[in-house]
């Protein structure tokens, strides 16, 4: 599930709490609405006879994905402290929108980088393939002994430059 259906899981539990719902049946309600595939272990756990096995070491339930801990430590803070349950899950909830909408700005951001990396890529190729072409002056300087290493040093850079480029924005997109 993505952290947007997880958000509104949250929000559908809050409701239900607001209109005087108990935690368990609240959250059994919203995940029988929800359908999410994680949603029957976030449930179960948070029951009053539920077993051990699908939690950790803290007692708290354990989940997949750092959106589903989210949720997981916001239904258990709010069963295990009480007082005002839906302002607890509201702001789980607002927590999963903000951690979205800073993935989708840092996918943005990266696109324009992977764009940017083949554009500094390609440019030298193409300007140098254009100019074999076209000049028998570049033609001869890049065929002497000289050139072909300047080429061959060239080609590596740009070759180093695009390993680099990739290892950047690839670690920023993650």
């Amino acid at each position: 599930p993505t952290a947007h259906q997880w958000a509104a899981l949250l929000d559908s539990i809050a409701a239900e709490v607001r209109t005087g719902s108990s935690l368990a049946t609240a959250v059994q309600h919203a995940v029988g609405h929800a359908q999410l595939p994680g949603g029957i272990v976030v449930a179960t756990s948070l029951l009053p006879d539920a077993g051990t096995d699908a939690t950790t070491n803290g007692g708290t339930p354990a989940a997949a994905s750092s959106d589903e801990a989210v949720v997981v430590h916001a239904l258990h803070a709010a069963h295990a402290l009480g007082g005002p349950m839906a302002s607890t899950l509201d702001a789980a909830s607002a927590l999963l929108r903000e951690r979205a909408a800073i993935r989708a700005e840092a996918h943005a951001y990266s696109a324009q980088a992977r764009l940017s990396a083949r554009v500094l890529t390609a440019v030298p190729l193409v300007f140098a393939a254009w100019s074999l072409g076209s000049s028998r002056s570049f033609r001869s300087a890049v065929l002497s002994q000289f050139g072909l290493a300047s080429t061959a040093a060239g080609a590596l850079c740009n070759l180093a430059g695009w390993w680099w480029m990739r290892q950047i924005v690839g670690k920023a997109a993650a």
